[in-house]
């Protein structure tokens, strides 16, 4: 797991023109207007300030997982790809093959996976901070167990286009979906777990009001 938007930043990188001669794609929206599918889609392009120095490309990965957000207005905690990536705001995560990644981006964006995450926020609550540490002791599935990859890894591919709403937007079919999954993954009971999806969409600091406060 690598920061790679500090590499970016360090004087060894700059922004290019897209798809510019020796540039690279690169993950960095964040937020409401930032990654809107489960599918990461990169959004910017840099190239190495010295012709043909693409080290950085080694700290790409196929799964990224976020290092801060608003959690009332942002729409994703991971996304993962076909192919690898770099990103700032967006912490790649080496080491998983192409199923891995997508089972791990469902995982950590359904109900149980969100909860995991919120227990560790760093910094502060309205936008937590997750460094490498965080995410490297959040406790997964076994995400090599054939079962629970390829059940997760078919949700990533039925999903994958499907716009992602806020998550103060509440319960929505797509996250009830990625709960489907996960329970039928690890037999887990979707009524308890879609009970405690709902239970979170109503949480203040998700719903961005206090309760018996009306919302449009």
């Amino acid at each position: 797991m690598r920061q790679t938007g500090r590499d970016l930043h360090r004087g060894g990188h700059q922004q290019a023109a897209d798809g510019g001669s020796g540039a690279f794609p690169v993950l960095a929206s964040k937020g409401a207007d930032g990654q809107q599918h489960i599918e990461a889609i990169p959004d910017e392009w840099w190239e190495p300030k010295e012709s043909g120095d693409l080290a950085i490309l080694a700290k790409a990965g196929h799964l990224l997982v976020s290092m801060g957000h608003q959690p009332s207005t942002a729409r994703l905690t991971a996304v993962a790809s076909d192919e690898r990536y770099v990103g700032q705001g967006w912490m790649p995560v080496t080491g998983l093959d192409r199923g891995a990644s997508k089972a791990a981006a469902v995982f950590l964006n359904s109900t149980p996976g969100r909860l995991l995450t919120l227990r560790g926020p760093g910094k502060k609550l309205r936008f937590p901070f997750y460094n490498p540490a965080v995410w490297g002791d959040l406790p997964i599935p076994n995400l090599y167990d054939a079962h629970i990859s390829e059940t997760l890894a078919a949700c990533w591919e039925a999903t994958r286009y499907e716009f992602v709403p806020q998550f103060r937007d509440g319960y929505t079919e797509i996250r009830r979906r990625w709960d489907e999954a996960v329970s039928a993954a690890l037999g887990w009971d979707i009524n308890e777990i879609a009970e405690l999806g709902e239970l979170l969409a109503r949480e203040p600091l998700i719903r961005g009001v206090p309760y018996g406060q009306w919302k449009a």
